[in-house]
């Protein structure tokens, strides 16, 4: 049996973790960090199928984490779902959706059957 894709969500919100980890551990093997530092390193180590990123967090912002991911080699082209709440708004979407990497930018008060079919649809578009 081949390998779960990996997911990595970076979010410092511990119930959006929980829910995550909960909505996709059962198809997928699911790493979790709570600040961007942290995630950058786990994304580095692991280089994650996909990674679900909020934008607003202590020390690095989604928009920092997004930008040093594409700057190494083995971790600029992970697709990121950007799943936030308090930044969700047109300019944070603007730059963040700029970034080449950004797939997908939604608020988390999106229905978790929509979270469930933008996973799937930018991990079955995945191609290396």
């Amino acid at each position: 049996m081949a390998d779960k894709k990996r997911i990595l969500v970076v979010d410092d919100n511990a119930p959006f973790i929980e829910l995550a980890t909960g909505i996709f551990s059962a198809d997928y093997s699911v790493d979790t960090a709570a600040d961007g530092e942290t995630g950058l390193k786990k994304a580095m180590e692991t280089v994650p199928d996909l990674i679900l990123l909020d934008v607003n967090m202590p020390g690095m912002n989604g928009i920092e984490f997004t930008r040093k991911l594409s700057a190494f080699r083995q971790t600029a082209a992970i697709p990121i779902i950007v799943v936030t709440a308090s930044d969700y708004n047109s300019l944070t979407q603007s730059l963040l959706q700029k970034e080449h990497n950004v797939k997908v930018f939604m608020t988390k008060l999106s229905p978790v059957e929509t979270i469930k079919e933008k996973v799937l649809a930018v991990i079955n578009k995945k191609v290396l």
